[in-house]
C-alpha cells in the first residue's frame, strides 16, 4: 500500500470517529493498544531486530498524527457548523423577540384606539344625553325627552357592540368560557354582520381536549385570515373547514372567492401577516399551505386556500374520524384540484 493511499485511509478512519462523537482518548488508546500488540509480539521473536522495532515505533507515532489530524479536522468542522446554527438560531430568536414585541405593541395600540374611539366616544356622548335628559327633568320639558332618550339608547347598543368586538378581538378569554368551535362560529357570524362578507363555517369531528396553545393559533390565524380577506381580496364569500384527523391531527382550511395574489411574489413587509400565521404553526410543529391565484390568471382558480395542519398530543383512548369530515375535506381538495 502506497503511502498517500495509507494516510487518507487514516485521516478518513479519524473522521468516521468524530463523526460518531468516539472520544479522541478512546480512540488513541485503542491505537496504543495495537502497537502494543504488535510491540510484545515481535520482543517475543528469538530474532528480534532492534531497527524493526524502531520502525514500527515510529510508524505508529505517524499513524497516530495523521490519524489525529483527521480526527481533529472533522471534530473542528462538527463545531463551525454547530456555531453557525447557534448562531443563526440567536437571529433567530432575536427576530422572533422583536417580532413578538411588534406583535404586541400593535394589539396595544389597536385595543387603546378601539377604546378611544369606538367605546369611549360613545359613553362620553351618552353620558352627555344624560345630562341633557336631566336638565329636561328639572325643568318640566318633556318634548326633547324622547328622541335623547332613543340616541342614549343606541348609543349604549353601539358601545355593547364595540366591547363584544373587542373581546373577539382579544380572542383567549373567548375561548376559555366557549371553547374553539363556537368562538370562531361568534366571530364568523360578527364578521359577517360587519363586513356584508358571508363567513360560512363547517365542523367535522373536532376532538373535545384540543390543547389551549393549538386553540389560541387556530383562532388567531383566522382572525388574520379573515383580516386579509377584508383588505386585500374582495371576496364575496369565505368559508373555514375544520376538524380532527385520525385523532392525531387537526385540519383547518380557510378559503375564499376574492383576487387572490401570488404568495412568492409578496415584499417582505406586506407578507407579515402570512409570516406570523407560519411562525404560530411552525411552533406547535404543524405546517401550513397557502395557494391563491394572483389576478389575471387562467381562469378555473379564483381566490385563495390556507390549509393548516397541526399535531394533536396523543391520549389514551383513540376514537374514530367522524367520515363526513372526510368525505367534506376530499372533495373540497379534489375540488382544488380541479381547479
Amino acid at each position: 500500500m502506497k503511502f498517500d493511499s495509507l494516510r487518507h485511509k487514516l485521516e478518513l478512519l479519524g473522521k468516521k470517529l468524530a463523526a460518531h462523537c468516539v472520544p479522541l482518548d478512546h480512540a488513541i488508546a485503542a491505537l496504543s493498544l495495537l502497537f502494543e500488540v504488535c510491540l510484545s509480539h515481535l520482543v517475543r521473536e528469538p530474532a528480534a531486530d532492534m531497527p524493526v522495532i524502531l520502525a514500527l515505533t515510529r510508524f505508529q507515532h505517524v499513524v497516530g498524527a495523521i490519524f489525529i489530524s483527521g480526527y481533529l479536522e472533522r471534530r473542528d468542522a462538527n463545531e463551525h457548523t454547530l456555531e453557525t446554527r447557534l448562531t443563526e438560531a440567536e437571529h433567530r430568536l432575536h427576530g422572533a423577540s422583536a417580532y413578538v414585541t411588534d406583535i404586541y405593541e400593535r394589539e396595544r395600540r389597536r385595543l387603546s384606539q378601539d377604546l378611544h374611539d369606538d367605546i369611549g366616544h360613545d359613553l362620553m356622548l351618552l353620558k352627555l344625553q344624560l345630562e341633557l335628559m336631566a336638565a329636561d327633568l328639572d325643568t318640566d320639558d318633556l318634548r326633547q325627552f324622547r328622541p335623547r332618550l332613543e340616541e342614549a339608547l343606541s348609543l349604549s347598543g353601539h358601545a355593547i357592540n364595540s366591547v363584544r368586538r373587542v373581546v373577539l378581538d382579544l380572542g383567549p378569554a373567548l375561548l376559555e368560557d366557549l371553547g374553539l368551535v363556537p368562538a370562531i362560529r361568534l366571530y364568523a357570524r360578527q364578521f359577517a354582520a360587519g363586513t356584508g362578507i358571508q363567513a360560512a363555517v363547517h365542523v367535522g369531528c373536532v376532538r373535545a381536549t384540543l390543547p389551549s396553545s393549538h386553540q389560541i393559533a387556530l383562532y388567531r390565524i383566522i382572525q388574520g385570515a379573515f383580516a386579509n380577506v377584508l383588505k386585500h381580496s374582495k371576496a364575496q364569500h369565505v368559508k373555514v373547514s375544520l376538524g380532527s384527523v385520525k385523532n392525531s391531527r387537526f385540519v383547518m382550511i380557510i378559503e375564499d372567492d376574492g383576487l387572490g395574489f401570488d404568495p412568492a411574489g409578496i415584499p417582505p413587509r406586506q407578507a407579515f401577516g402570512l409570516t406570523a400565521m407560519r411562525e404560530r404553526v411552525e411552533v406547535l410543529g404543524g405546517s401550513i399551505d397557502v395557494q391563491s391565484s394572483p389576478a389575471g390568471a387562467p381562469a378555473g382558480r379564483v381566490g385563495t386556500r390556507i390549509e393548516v395542519d397541526l399535531p394533536l398530543p396523543t391520549v389514551g383512548r383513540k376514537r374514530r374520524t367522524h367520515s363526513g369530515v372526510r368525505s367534506h375535506w376530499g372533495s373540497s381538495r379534489a375540488a382544488h384540484r380541479k381547479t
